[in-house]
This record gives structure tokens, C-alpha cells and sequence, in this order.
């Protein structure tokens, strides 16, 4: 068998393994050819292939549906794809990108509101401080009234009961 008229999968592999080797047409009739699976969710390696209820399998192609499914889907088309899956899929990536938006958006938010508030701060303790050192010279003023006004009603008191004797003796 020529090796240049190798229709087998093989052949791609043998001129990826060999580079330096003449150009092998590498032409595979379509029904050699099998449709790969790919998965739409990156996975570790834990993960179980349990939860993978059917297979997408997708034929190699660069659309610009297969670049909207990205990563390793990117490469291939959604071409055999459920138009239904498809485009839910394509809103459902529409939605976490504007989701994501927003959550930067928010943080911005936050961030600009915080940066007000630490100002804000800075600009009213000072007034905080001086209205605390009022507060407690108020304080202290009023238990010194108020122990004015107890020795006075005492000395009243006194001053009544002394009156009050001299009164009875005459």
C-alpha cells in the first residue's frame, strides 16, 4: 500500500509526526471520517463521566458558531448541534458574560462608594473628636451644678430650720 495514498486517520498522524516528509495528500473520504466528541463544560479529572447523560459530537470545521462555543469546541462546528441546544447555549454565554459585567460594575460601585465614605471619615472626625471633648466638659459641668444646687437646698434647709427656731423661742 502507498503511503501517499494512505486514506486511513493514521496518515494525518504520520505527517504530524513527520514534518520534514513530502506533503501526503491527506484528502480522507467523509465516511472514514469520524464525528469527535466535544465537551460543551471543561472538566477535571474527578470528575465523573456519570453525569454525562448523551455525548455531543461535533464535526471538525471553523465556523463562527463553532468559535462562539469556544475553548475546545472553538475549533469545530455546531453544525450537528440541536439548533435549540445551540442556542441556548449561546444564551446562556450571553448571560454570564452580561453577568459578569454587572458584577464588575457593582464592585466599581462599591469601590467608588467606600472610597466616598473613607472620605467623608476622614473629613468629619475631626468634628466627632472636638463635639466628644464638648460633650464630657458639659458633663462635667452639669454634676457641678447639680451639686451646687444640692449644698444650696441643704443650706436653705438650714437656714429654714434655724428660722423657723428663732420663731418659736419669740
Amino acid at each position: 500500500m502507498d503511503p501517499k495514498n494512505e486514506t486511513s486517520p493514521n496518515a494525518a498522524d504520520n505527517q504530524m509526526l513527520n514534518p520534514n516528509a513530502e506533503n501526503e495528500d491527506l484528502t480522507l473520504p467523509l465516511e472514514s471520517i469520524q464525528p469527535r466528541r466535544v465537551s460543551l463544560h471543561k472538566r477535571s479529572a474527578s470528575d465523573s463521566l456519570a453525569f454525562v447523560k448523551e455525548p455531543n459530537w461535533l464535526a471538525p470545521s471553523s465556523s463562527a458558531q463553532g468559535r462562539l462555543l469556544g475553548g475546545a469546541a472553538g475549533s469545530s462546528s455546531a453544525s450537528h448541534m440541536d439548533p435549540k441546544k445551540l442556542k441556548r447555549l449561546i444564551a446562556n454565554r450571553a448571560s454570564a458574560q452580561k453577568s459578569r459585567l454587572r458584577r464588575v460594575e457593582y464592585v466599581d460601585k462599591l469601590e467608588k462608594k467606600a472610597e466616598f465614605l473613607e472620605a467623608t471619615v476622614s473629613l468629619v472626625s475631626p468634628r466627632v473628636t472636638s463635639e466628644r471633648k464638648k460633650r464630657m466638659m458639659l458633663l462635667k459641668e452639669n454634676a457641678e451644678l447639680k451639686q451646687r444646687i444640692e449644698f444650696y437646698d441643704k443650706l436653705l434647709e438650714k437656714q429654714d430650720g434655724e428660722a423657723a427656731m428663732l420663731n418659736i423661742k419669740h
